[in-house]
């Protein structure tokens, strides 16, 4: 038997109070998906009974790109009014009726239930990780259901895109040479922003670049990591001028900012919060990522800026956290390897921040090197199957010679670094940097790991 249902927007409702996730997964129900930026999907499921849904949805933007899914005589899915959609449905057991539309970004909606079907609502990309929500709804701003707040982001629902990525090396930033890298198999690509480029001067945010990277990738079908530089090998200052005197002389003959300097963690939360103000909901926008946690300080400058162990450890926390806040609903990629005076802050850290959507990995898949071996790999292990992990593929791993015997090869080839990435560090996500020669004549480079990466795609 069909049930009439119509489905509306409306700028006039408050947001009723929402469940947190269910412990089983629901069989039925309206699932309403926010499926990127600019485009939603909404589906009514029936699961072993009938359903229907009733509602009112408006938008402060034009509604386009309507499309019926799956809807029979008695169902419809239409434009009301250029802001205003209206749909029926109604399903038998077994059944889907729903509706894609799109939208521009930063559009006001609010969802509204006016059928009284009492169909429990859910947020999220499937019944099996959505949050029940009931209307009214605040879907995309704060102010679109007379200032109540939309839901927090459903559990899983952060962005998830893993497989193959090509990190930029240095000095090859530009869209041309980022073209090289669209490549069979390469999800997208990680690209260093200085932080001083990111804010020239205190709280005057430079993201231009950025938004250009971003529509470069859309383009080309291509995701972004932005990787924030406090650390260089080379003379450069990576800070901002007002941060000058948290940026002392590093032993690479770069320089390395005072990550658990009180107001080095304050500035830097608040770029990673003006960053994901602008681009967190953009779809080809996955995330940040910090540098590796050794610092190459010596021990005198580190005592001349009251560097503790707890202090450090406690500054990662306090800005992974804040980063996952400011990033609802994409990822915090973050580089560890070694941590002064006590490494094994490196597992009280990732403990801390395991359920974040925080993303764990370090800038060495190198098999053979016995302090990663002993301090840095083990972490992999243990926190596997508790937080995405990700390995990256340096300049120095291209040439590394197999220092066990066994192998046909001198160098570890490209297939058995991933291979150890995947099965022995358990990575979600490969990075590749991108280096155009090889550091040695018969060693390794980018190239070579190509068809590994085409013939890698889905892992």
């Amino acid at each position: 038997m069909k049930f009439s249902a119509l489905l509306f927007l409306t700028l006039s409702s408050a947001l009723a109070p929402f469940a947190m996730a269910q412990s089983v997964a629901p069989e039925s129900g309206l699932l309403i998906t926010h499926v990127n930026s600019e485009q939603w999907r909404i589906r009514l499921i029936s699961g072993t009974t009938t359903q229907q849904f009733s509602g009112v949805m408006e938008s402060d933007m034009p509604i386009t790109a309507v499309q019926g899914v799956l809807l029979e005589s008695t169902d419809s899915a239409k434009l009301l009014t250029p802001n205003s959609l209206g749909a029926t449905f109604a399903t038998t057991p077994g059944g889907i009726d729903g509706v894609n539309f799109t939208v521009g970004a930063g559009a006001r909606l609010c969802l509204q239930d006016t059928g009284s079907s009492g169909v429990q609502m859910y947020l999220g990309d499937s019944l099996a990780n959505a949050i029940a929500v009931t209307a009214p709804l605040a879907l995309a701003s704060t102010d679109a259901c007379n200032g109540s707040p939309p839901p927090p982001p459903p559990p899983g629902s952060r962005k998830f895109h893993t497989g193959q990525w090509i990190v930029m090396d240095r000095g090859a930033s530009t869209q041309t040479l980022m073209a090289t890298a669209i490549q069979p198999g390469v999800v997208g690509i990680v690209k260093r922003y200085t932080w001083l480029s990111l804010e020239p001067t205190q709280g005057a945010y430079q993201f231009s670049e950025v938004q250009s990277d971003l529509a470069w990738a859309a383009s080309n079908g291509m995701r972004l990591i932005i990787m924030i530089e406090d650390k260089t090998f080379v003379l450069e200052r990576p800070n901002p001028p007002y941060l000058d005197a948290y940026t002392p002389h590093n032993r690479a003959g770069g320089y390395t900012m005072v990550r658990w300097a009180p107001t080095v963690v304050t500035r830097f939360n608040a770029l990673v919060a003006a960053l994901g103000a602008q681009f967190d909901n953009n779809e080809n926008f996955e995330g940040i990522a910090t540098q590796e946690t050794a610092l190459g300080l010596d021990s005198s400058t580190l005592n001349a800026f009251g560097y503790t162990p707890e202090k450090y450890r406690d500054s990662y926390i306090n800005t992974l956290t804040a980063s996952t806040v400011s990033l609802p609903t994409s990822r915090v990629f973050w580089f560890m390897n070694f941590l002064v005076g006590n490494q094994t802050y490196i597992g009280d850290i990732a403990s801390a921040v395991a359920s974040k959507g925080v993303v764990m990995g370090g800038p060495d898949v190198w098999p053979d090197n016995k302090s990663l071996q002993s301090k840095v790999y083990p972490y992999y292990t243990q926190f596997h199957g508790k937080m995405p992990l990700f390995g990256q593929v340096e300049n120095v791993c291209y040439s590394e010679p197999h220092m066990t015997s066994g192998y046909s090869t001198k160098y570890w080839t490209m297939a058995e670094l991933f291979n150890y990435a995947r099965t022995d560090l358990h990575v979600n996500y490969m990075f590749w940097v991108r280096i155009t020669k090889p550091n040695a004549a018969d060693a390794y480079y980018w190239d070579n790991a190509l068809p590994v990466i085409a013939s890698n795609v889905a892992w």
